[in-house]
């Protein structure tokens, strides 16, 4: 087959698996006049039932633009995945053949006011860098259509064979890191130490001994970080987190998490769907591997990389990163004292190095009086909220919030509220028209707060909010919210989890000398 044709099959199939993507019904939130005729009586029944004069979250303003002309940003993007061009869709910019597709769809009318609703960060796409050729050669097209500003791209836009190239360049101020797991790390850690902004996906390192590395490196060279959890700038986050602080919850005990998923794909089980496009000529294998224990190349290994312990984290890292990180930044938990897991290969073997499909962890917290429990499979989709049980109300996380009150309440034993009913109920999307949102990832993507929020009375994408927060701290020197110190919780957390299931033995954390223990 000719090379022409081979970039015909791979734009055609990766559009097609574009549209199953959940950031692509973002566009088609369309919220009612009256919604904030909703919003305030919701405060006031907040004041009624929770005794709380006002919510600070819900009244959060959107922030003033620190970006103008005389301070542009100039980001180098390494990994040009789906991951990848999710994050240039978040800055604006967008493949010519999905903007045809819109239009072709009769959805571009509607899509292209509310890509423009996103603020000018004053930002340039000057780079791109892929361990696949034609990875790296779709996002610069990506990189040369900007939407929001009707523009044709940087004119220092440029393509990078080695992430290190591009970590040198001087026309490269930001980068953005959306590579397998394995490589995350040490990437960033070059970055820091060239003096680089990261913007970094999660999870932010491979295992323990990386995290503190990478900790310390961000430390000594003073540079922004932030980990790609975007449901920091989820509202409903932000309201669960000021309720826990007001007591709404009372003593919280336990907090149940979960994620489950039943699809091949879910499963990152790519079904070969692209390897016939990978070869040795266009694949950089070397840098693919980076630290991890050399192969000899395998398109399999490349494409579904998530499912290998050399270079993936498993469901945990996947999945319960996510949901750990909106639980930390309710209840502020940080790492465990200790973690005992168990789980299997049952249903997707398909390697003596594949990952559990079936995941159950404990971790506890006996400073805090407190235990949470993960579960986890590939084999079934029905959707759960986190829950997080206090002795005066339990609530409901994702998206959006619903509080139970305890039976025992003492707080709210003057609440008429069946305990079986939700007594308190947050869900700013409850009127929204919802179009484009079809495959059963997509919705529970949505519903566990990596889609839009609603903020300062408009729809925003989380994703754009989370960039630009990490654009804003790098102009004001600051700290962003899902800093170094968050990610390091993150990664120790989930790491004690796989290091508990591989053992068979329970781990425990020194946070004085920053090691584990076995058994």
């Amino acid at each position: 087959m000719k090379k022409t044709q081979n970039n015909q099959i791979f734009r055609r199939d990766f559009l097609k698996g574009l549209t199953a993507l959940p950031f692509l019904g973002y566009f088609g939130f369309a919220f009612k006049d009256n919604i904030e005729r909703e919003i305030q009586a919701k405060k006031k029944d907040s004041r009624e039932t929770l005794g709380i004069d006002n919510f600070d979250a819900t009244s959060e303003k959107l922030t003033r633009p620190t970006g103008n002309e005389s301070n542009r940003i100039r980001i180098g993007l390494i990994g040009h995945g789906w991951r990848g061009e999710a994050l240039l869709n978040s800055f604006g910019y967008f493949h010519p053949e999905y903007i045809e597709q819109m239009k072709k769809d009769n959805l571009y009318d509607q899509w292209l006011p509310y890509q423009k609703r996103h603020e000018d960060l004053f930002v340039d796409i000057t780079g791109i860098c892929d361990t696949f050729d034609i990875h790296a050669k779709r996002g610069m097209e990506v990189a040369q259509t900007d939407v929001r500003h009707e523009n044709s791209g940087s004119k220092l836009l440029q393509y990078y064979t080695s992430y290190r190239e591009l970590i040198e360049s001087k026309n490269v101020d930001a980068i953005i890191v959306a590579t397998p797991d394995h490589t995350h790390a040490q990437i960033a850690m070059e970055a820091a130490r060239a003096g680089k902004h990261i913007y970094l996906e999660k999870p932010m390192a491979h295992n323990i001994e990386e995290a503190i590395e990478l900790r310390n490196a961000i430390r000594e060279t003073g540079v922004v970080l932030q980990v790609g959890h975007e449901n920091r700038q989820q509202m409903s986050f932000k309201l669960g987190r000021e309720l826990y602080q007001k007591g709404v919850l009372g003593t919280v005990s336990m907090v149940q998490t979960y994620t489950n998923r039943n699809t091949l794909f879910g499963a990152w089980i790519r079904e070969r769907k692209f390897d016939h496009l990978g070869t040795p000529e266009n694949i950089n294998w070397k840098e693919f591997l980076g630290k991890a224990p050399w192969v000899d190349f395998d398109a399999k290994r490349y494409f579904n990389w998530h499912r290998y312990n050399d270079y993936g984290t498993g469901i945990t890292g996947n999945d319960f990163s996510h949901t750990y990180d909106c639980i930390n930044q309710v209840l502020d938990l940080g790492i465990p004292e200790s973690v005992v897991a168990l789980g299997g290969q049952y249903y997707y073997n398909v390697g003596k190095d594949d990952m559990p499909d079936v995941f159950n962890a404990i971790f506890n917290y006996p400073e805090r009086g407190l235990t949470m429990t993960y579960d986890g499979t590939l084999k079934s989709g029905i959707y759960r909220q986190s829950r997080i049980l206090g002795s005066e109300a339990t609530m409901d996380i994702d998206r959006s919030i619903m509080l139970y009150k305890d039976p025992y309440s003492e707080r709210f034993k003057d609440a008429a509220t069946d305990p079986d009913d939700p007594f308190y109920y947050y869900a700013p999307n409850t009127n929204a028209n919802v179009d484009g949102m079809t495959s059963a990832t997509s919705k529970s993507y949505l519903k566990s707060g990596y889609g839009p929020t609603f903020i300062d009375g408009k729809v925003i994408d989380a994703t754009f909010l989370h960039l630009k927060e990490w654009i804003d701290t790098i102009r004001t020197q600051g700290k962003a919210s899902c800093n170094e110190d968050r990610g390091l919780e993150e990664t120790i957390t989930f790491c004690m989890a796989n290091l508990s299931y591989a053992l068979k033995k329970p781990i425990c954390w020194n946070k004085v000398n920053e090691t584990i223990t076995i058994g």
